[in-house]
């Protein structure tokens, strides 16, 4: 594979937060030219959420490494014509902003794609283009509700939220599926590609096989907090020590080993009441404790040495903290080094790019000019726009 495959493409973001940037950063990270357009009065809305990494945002560094970065002010003229020379020298246009919010501005799909047919032009939304919802504004939080998923997960006493913005991940991974699509179709047709991708729409195929039980008129499985829904041992069990291990016993043929060579429990391969995947699920409440109990018992490495021992899939149970530190992360060398505009700092390249490319996390408008002048804007021309608040 190419340390580069996407060397040649150039996208054009207008975005923030999360799902645009990460789809974009993805790009980049596979050798696109991503050029990022922030706001003149403060740039993207995660720049403030907030100063973790030595003033700069997390969420910012997290996904926004390897762009350039211009800052356009759409409100005026001058800049929407900007954008409009940009959009003429890309591939790609991106943005993520609530649906009708850049048709207003003029810098909508059917006018930068009736100035450039090649262009792949995406909108990613809450809730897509069409449809009642279309106006509505969302974040991730607020589709894991519409979605279903907040109250898929927690314990049976309480649902809980997702951590981490999963709706914006899947969102930003649709998006680019599309793209790439986009891109290899216009290799045939020469033509280039609207794409209206909704939030809500991206994460409902991920809702599994949960749907099923309503098209079918069946309980939905009760939430199980760290544990599998169906599948029993699958989870976390607390060792004496307070560390946890994960255990799995997917097929009757590894409970039947995890209970020979590990928990020294042979006599529970016999019993009626585990011993197959239906029977463990259906006295998942027993099964639970005596794994609890048994578990606990003992410290965690004597679990961990005797599972090594085994063919068992089995996990630790990390901290983010110690997750950073992982021995197979290392290894591969998914941490990284990127240049900010505080220093060198780390961060997690994507699984597929090259861990050796340079990477600089932008300081906003740190690329107006440079891209102005490309653009054939002269010296005074850009102090103009600057003067005017056209830029930054």
């Amino acid at each position: 594979m190419s340390n580069s495959p996407l060397k040649g493409v150039r996208v054009v973001a207008l975005e923030q937060a999360v799902a645009g940037p990460y789809c974009s950063f993805v790009m980049a990270e596979l050798g696109a030219e991503v050029i990022k357009v922030e706001k003149v009065d403060g740039g993207d809305v995660i720049r403030g959420w907030d100063n973790v990494v030595s003033g700069l945002s997390s969420g910012f560094v997290w996904v926004n490494g390897g762009k350039r970065d211009i800052a356009v002010d759409i409100r005026t003229a001058e800049g929407r014509d900007i954008i409009r020379k940009l959009a003429l020298t890309a591939d790609v246009f991106l943005e993520n902003f609530t649906p009708g919010a850049l048709e207003r501005a003029g810098l909508g799909h059917k006018e930068l794609m009736a100035e450039n047919p090649r262009l792949i032009y995406t909108s990613l939304s809450g809730y897509g283009a069409t449809g009642p919802y279309k106006r509505a504004k969302a974040f991730d939080l607020l589709i894991q509700g519409e979605s279903g998923i907040l109250l898929m997960n927690g314990s049976p006493a309480e649902p809980a939220k997702v951590a981490l913005p999963m709706v914006d991940l899947v969102a930003g991974t649709t998006a680019l599926a599309g793209i790439l699509s986009a891109l290899y179709e216009r290799v045939t047709t020469g033509e280039g590609r609207y794409l209206d991708v909704s939030m809500l729409d991206s994460v409902a195929l991920w809702l599994g096989y949960f749907p099923h039980y309503a098209w079918n008129d069946r309980q939905a499985p009760p939430r199980t907090g760290m544990h599998h829904h169906s599948i029993v041992p699958y989870g976390p069990f607390r060792a004496s020590d307070d560390h946890y291990i994960n255990l799995v016993a997917g097929s009757d043929f590894q409970w039947r080993t995890l209970c020979a060579d590990v928990l020294d429990r042979q006599d529970w391969t016999s019993d009626s009441r585990f011993s197959t995947v239906a029977a463990r699920a259906a006295h998942r409440s027993l099964l639970q404790q005596l794994l609890t109990d048994l578990i606990g018992s003992k410290p965690a490495e004597y679990w961990i040495s005797r599972l090594r021992d085994t063919d068992l899939p089995f996990g630790e149970v990390r901290t983010v903290e110690d997750a950073v530190q992982h021995p197979q992360l290392i290894a591969r060398q998914m941490i990284v080094r990127a240049d900010t505009p505080v220093g060198q700092v780390p961060t997690f390249r994507f699984g597929l790019a090259d861990p050796g490319r340079v990477r600089q996390v932008p300081a906003m408008g740190e690329d107006t000019d440079s891209l102005l002048k490309e653009l054939g804007y002269g010296s005074e021309q850009i102090d103009k726009l600057r003067q005017t608040g056209a830029v930054a």
